[in-house]
């Protein structure tokens, strides 16, 4: 059709609120997350933790299976603490590997197509900006990890009964703030990495590289200069330092964890400097003019 014959009318449909305008930016970063079959066929693989977890509860709860499975007691395991807490390391490892292969594109993609000033040209602060890309990462990892965790913890509560869920609820409150403190590092420094590296593979590796190599370089400075405090720089045993103790694991008893080389608050200390860190690299990084509201 030629353009004269075109007519251009302009926008007459419905205006997001300003409060939310953010996720204008979260419903257009998913955008081909899942054009990858590996990547949907990993995000489908990563359920397969919560599938068993819901079939070891209903199992332990449930005196017909067993007869029929000939097994005997709760199968040997006991729906408390330790099982919460080793099934969400388990989902939040995989939301962390599905992060590290897909979250990079978040801000690299605009960044390498210079769409940063056009969108920040638009009534959208850099605040916003970060916002709705972290929505992206967050939503995610939700999917994955405190969302499945809740499931399995509500269905521990309706099988078990007996005022169960009222007597830990603390136990609740413990996935909550975990999940929450893990989508927190994850997703700042992804956002950060794809922020300072356009190659999105350069920016994974990068990811990997900060969560695997920097504990060797820890360990080595504990052993050079006889110390503990070389594992401020490792943000996992800083994270499972926390985890244990919000889901009330004796340390002496937490694998991996049998000496505490470091206090609660420093790991507390290395888990906000992380996040305070990839935000500073953000903000120096993602500037362009913006349009400042009356």
């Amino acid at each position: 059709m030629a353009v004269y014959k075109r007519i251009y009318k302009p926008y007459e449909g419905p205006i997001t609120s300003e409060r939310w305008r953010f996720l204008v930016l979260t419903r257009h970063g998913f955008t081909g997350f899942f054009d990858s079959r590996p990547f949907t066929g990993f995000f489908v693989l990563s359920f397969i933790p919560f599938l068993l977890g819901a079939a070891m509860i209903y199992i332990a709860h449930s005196n017909t299976i067993r007869t029929v499975l000939n097994l005997r007691g709760s199968v040997g395991v006991e729906v408390n603490n330790y099982f919460f807490l080793g099934f969400l390391a388990a989902q939040a490892w995989f939301s962390f590997l599905m992060i590290t292969w897909q979250g990079p594109q978040l801000v690299a993609l605009d960044l390498a197509n210079n769409a940063l000033p056009l969108i920040l040209g638009r009534p959208i602060s850099r605040t916003e900006y970060v916002l709705g890309k972290f929505m992206v990462v967050a939503t995610l990892m939700s999917l994955i990890t405190w969302l499945p965790m809740i499931i399995l913890f509500l269905l521990q509560a309706s099988l078990e009964g007996n005022g169960w869920l009222w007597s830990h609820l603390w136990l609740g409150g413990a996935i909550l703030m975990a999940a929450w403190m893990w989508i927190a590092i994850v997703g700042l420094v992804v956002l950060a990495a794809s922020a300072w590296l356009k190659w999105r593979v350069a920016a994974s590796a990068m990811m990997l590289t900060f969560f695997f190599v920097a504990p060797g370089f820890g360990a080595a400075i504990n052993a050079t200069l006889g110390t503990n405090w070389g594992h401020m720089i490792d943000v996992s045993y800083a994270v499972k330092l926390i985890w244990v103790g919000l889901f009330r694991v004796p340390l002496s008893t937490a694998q991996g964890l049998q000496m505490v080389a470091i206090p609660v608050w420093a790991a507390w200390c290395t888990v906000l400097s992380t996040c305070g860190l990839s935000l500073l690299l953000l903000n120096r990084r993602l500037k362009a003019r913006e349009v400042v509201r009356g």
